[in-house]
């Protein structure tokens, strides 16, 4: 199937950046002007728990009545860490949600995607970094929180590798999102990284097709001008992979829909 014959779903936006944005008609009218330009035709905002206050559900009705033609939801992304569950818990009961993002961000407090902190990495052992960081991607699967799993090889984010395979340390991290029923993210961002690979490696998302497990798309955008970059690689990689259907959320409930 020819790639400019697919209608883009972005279920990964934040409107808010790192803090810097606001949830107004004319902010979040720019990250819609662009889907549409992009060709998208379900978008979501999906900003970090920590800016949760910033979320206003009037603009997006707003915006949702402006943008007719568009399907808008309502996600957050959650960083994931063990011990967190009972918060993670609260904070999601704070807004009607179609869906929620869990990501893995930092161990140990060590915000190992930051490039300030960067450095970090070559006091590692990379194949117990790897161990480690998809034990704790095992955990968030299991935890029963969350309906996507955010970027999920983020960890090679600066080209940080194992000598082995990766697929050998994720494989109990997948298993365990293909048994609590989680949708995998293809997160277009990682383009714009130094590791400069989609999240997931290719590797990694055949695993998830042999095991039948649903993915969604994602840009990843901080700014209205990413919303949908490079999307037509990633549903290019996804169809060449074997995917025919993404999966969209509404009030936390999954379908899927043709690509």
């Amino acid at each position: 199937m020819p790639v400019n014959s697919f209608m883009y779903v972005d279920y990964h936006t934040h409107p808010l950046g790192h803090g810097g944005g606001r949830y107004t008609e004319e902010e979040l009218s720019s990250f819609l002007s662009s889907a549409r330009a992009q060709r998208i035709c379900e978008i979501g905002f999906s900003d970090h728990e920590e800016f949760l206050t910033g979320v206003d559900e009037t603009s997006i009705a707003a915006v949702r009545r402006r943008f007719p033609s568009l399907k808008v939801r309502l996600g957050l992304e959650i960083s994931y860490r063990p011990g967190r569950e009972r918060e993670i818990a609260e904070i999601a009961a704070r807004h009607r949600f179609d869906y929620l993002i869990g990501s893995v961000h930092d161990l140990d407090a060590w915000m190992f995607d930051h490039p300030a902190y960067e450095m970090v990495y070559r006091v590692w052992d990379a194949d117990e970094l790897y161990r480690k960081y998809f034990l704790v991607l095992e955990k968030l699967a299991m935890s029963g929180l969350f309906d996507i799993v955010g970027h999920l090889d983020v960890i090679k984010v600066f080209g940080y590798r194992p000598a082995g395979r990766i697929a050998d340390y994720a494989e109990r991290a997948i298993r365990a999102v293909q048994k609590a029923n989680l949708t995998v993210e293809v997160n277009t961002a990682g383009l714009r990284k130094p590791c400069s690979e989609i999240y997931p490696s290719r590797e990694l998302l055949e695993r998830c097709y042999e095991l039948d497990i649903p993915v969604t798309v994602g840009s990843d955008a901080h700014t209205a001008g990413d919303v949908g970059r490079d999307f037509a690689k990633a549903y290019e990689l996804l169809f060449r992979v074997g995917y025919r259907k993404i999966a969209v959320f509404s009030q936390r409930v999954r379908s899927l829909i043709s690509i």
